[in-house]
């Protein structure tokens, strides 16, 4: 059997596994091993026992909301593109990464490549598309090779293509490569690059699910919530929500790295109290001082806060948000300011340059807090961070632009004595600013591995 995953994708024991049980067990080049495990009994349900409109009841029965980031619901979005006019629709599993330090999608990919193509032509009868594109990382070249295997077969064996398991539904399949860019993740920027163009986020209304790619209805989903609509049609909706919250229902990846006794991947319900993620992880390595939830965009959850619910709606109202499942742990030798900072220079240098307040606004926010790191700040610097950072976001053209100063606010506002030090002492409360280069807490999202950091 083919190697499951890439040596940088390391998955935890514990959780609540679900579309990660088979990664190991599953052959991830041979159909006949995904379907000798049930693979395409979601895909057989609902295409022969199943009328589309009924599909979409099922998704929403089962509560589940997109895992690419905003939590959108599901189903809702669907039932927008069924029942927005024109023949021509397309379904789009986004596999980007705008998290550049998540492991989910990757690992799906490339450990069982056919949960997410089955969850994709669900979608697409779903909806009624004739058109399902997943469109990946180009750096991914392992999930990218396995994707198209997945792609060959399913297409060979008519659970994709032409006349889907002998019924009149069509969906050709195909495999798009992009650039690994962050904006890219984005998915108005998606559908535009997927048009020939640069990936720059588009203003809305009209969405995407009404009018996207070539004016077409376009329903883009990350490839999680895909492998868990596979999930939901074998299994059935209540099965679904049998764990997680009242308005978060299931299982999420999470990828969890820093100051952890051992960093990598899991799946849990959720809802699930960040303290006790911190300790599927083999806890903290030294004191824990905060959980940057959600990557570049995400915020800090102070270590006197961590019996927070792990779900959109208690996150969304402690600063910080689910986005891809990454979880930063940080302990008392991580500088809080030097982090924030790392943030949003990252968000600066990824930003795509179509809106002013993200393209100069992301600028002033890191040549404000490299004056405060210098000690030399100017009198209202505080008060800018602030202010800029609050009108960057009210202002943003995406949603990529309106999380960005996320890491800013809620450093300033549980560590703000951290800032102070830095702007009025030049002393670095923590001993640890970097000197040279990325901080190693933060090589994850410079590009290094994510579960060891090399």
């Amino acid at each position: 059997m083919a190697s499951a995953l890439s040596p940088q994708i390391r998955i935890l024991d514990g959780g609540e596994p679900r579309l990660l049980t088979d990664i190991g067990r599953v052959d991830p080049e041979s159909l006949a091993s995904y379907r000798e495990h049930g693979g395409y009994a979601g895909l057989e349900r609902a295409l022969t026992r199943l009328a589309p409109e009924e599909v979409i009841r099922d998704i929403e029965a089962a509560g589940l909301r997109g895992r690419g980031g905003s939590g959108f619901p599901t189903a809702a979005k669907w039932r927008v593109a069924r029942d927005a006019a024109g023949e021509r629709k397309i379904v789009v599993a986004n596999l980007m990464a705008a998290d550049p330090s998540a492991l989910g999608d990757r690992a799906l990919a490339e450990g069982n490549p056919h949960l997410i193509v089955e969850g994709l032509v669900i979608a697409a009868y779903a909806v009624g598309a004739s058109e399902a594109v997943i469109a990946v990382r180009r750096d991914w070249t392992v999930a990218i090779e396995r994707l198209r295997t997945a792609v060959r077969e399913a297409t060979d064996a008519h659970l994709g293509g032409y006349l889907v398991l002998g019924t009149d539904t069509s969906v050709q399949l195909s495999v798009w490569e992009g650039s690994g860019a962050y904006v890219a993740g984005e998915e108005t920027a998606l559908i535009n690059a997927l048009a020939g163009d640069r990936g720059m986020p588009l203003i809305r209304p009209p969405y995407p699910a009404e009018r996207g790619l070539d004016d077409a209805p376009t329903v883009v989903q990350n490839g999680e919530t895909l492998a868990h609509v596979a999930w939901i049609m074998a299994h059935s909706p209540e099965a679904f929500a049998s764990v997680g919250s009242d308005e978060s229902r299931g299982t999420k990846l999470v990828t969890l790295m820093g100051r952890v006794g051992t960093p990598g991947l899991i799946e849990v319900p959720l809802g699930t109290p960040l303290i006790d993620l911190l300790g599927m992880a083999g806890g903290g390595t030294g004191t824990t001082k905060a959980l940057f939830v959600g990557g570049p965009g995400g915020g800090a959850i102070d270590a006197g806060s961590l019996n927070l619910a792990y779900d959109y709606d208690d996150l969304a109202g402690a600063g910080a948000i689910i986005g891809s499942g990454s979880v930063l742990v940080t302990d008392s030798a991580t500088c809080m300011v030097d982090t924030a900072r790392f943030f949003i220079d990252f968000n600066a240098r990824e930003a795509c340059g179509k809106a002013v307040p993200c393209r100069i606004g992301t600028k002033r926010l890191v040549e404000t807090m490299d004056r405060i790191l210098a000690a030399t700040p100017r009198p209202n610097d505080f008060t800018l961070l602030r202010d800029l950072s609050r009108k960057v976001s009210d202002t943003a053209l995406c949603k990529l632009e309106r999380l960005a100063s996320g890491p800013i606010l809620t450093t300033l506002d549980r560590f703000g004595d951290e800032y102070r030090a830095h702007a009025e002492r030049g002393e670095c409360l923590s001993g640890a600013c970097r000197t040279d280069g990325v901080p190693p807490l933060l090589q994850p999202l410079a590009g290094a591995d994510p579960a060891t950091g090399a």
